[in-house]
């Protein structure tokens, strides 16, 4: 096999195993259902990705490291303002790279399997964290934000995913839907 086709069967191996881990889940997807709609063996699939993590890993790695360069810019929110850029910036990335994103932050299979290979962190929680800033010292307070900061999280998938359904393909929300989307978020956030 050429080197080209190897890289394009792997590139489209990657792409409809994202595809079918977001309609599926992870745990609900198998090499085998890979495969078939690849059109090839399970050993082909092997060839390309030892393992089921590996794959998983090299479908995520690429929005991991965008969402992780949000956070790394923005650092906590401290404020209206930090929170507001935050909460800008998130839904920009996740609009942009959508379908990994919502793997990542809604299929809790996907988070074990991340922090065992990367000894990193759910995704989630540290969004989550950055969102609402330093933890009041009230626990009572403290587990408030931390459901608050949880519901905000999955409004951000759940929002470019509703919006992925009136515009398939997209990669950049309309400045309208941007807006609704960002305030849903800090609604959430503030309690409102």
């Amino acid at each position: 096999m050429r080197a080209e086709e190897s890289g394009t069967t792997r590139e489209r191996i990657l792409e409809v195993a994202l595809d079918l881990f977001g309609r599926q889940g992870y745990e609900g997807t198998s090499i085998r259902d890979i495969a078939e709609r690849m059109g090839m063996t399970k050993a082909a699939v092997y060839y390309h990705f030892p393992s089921k993590e590996e794959l998983l890993a090299d479908v995520l790695t690429p929005a991991m490291g965008r969402v992780a360069s949000v956070l790394e810019e923005h650092g906590r929110a401290v404020d209206e303002q930090d929170r507001r850029a935050l909460v800008t910036a998130l839904v920009d990335v996740v609009a942009e790279v959508g379908p990994q994103v919502v793997v990542m932050l809604s299929d809790p299979a996907v988070g074990s399997h991340m922090r065992a290979l990367t000894g990193d962190s759910a995704l989630p929680e540290r969004v989550g964290r950055a969102l609402v800033g330093p933890p009041p010292a009230d626990p009572v307070s403290a587990a408030e934000l931390r459901i608050r900061a949880a519901c905000a999280v999955g409004c951000l998938p759940a929002g470019v995913a509703a919006w992925r359904r009136d515009n398939p393909g997209g990669r950049h929300l309309d400045q309208g839907t941007r807006t609704v989307l960002v305030e849903v978020v800090l609604g959430v956030l503030a309690g409102a």
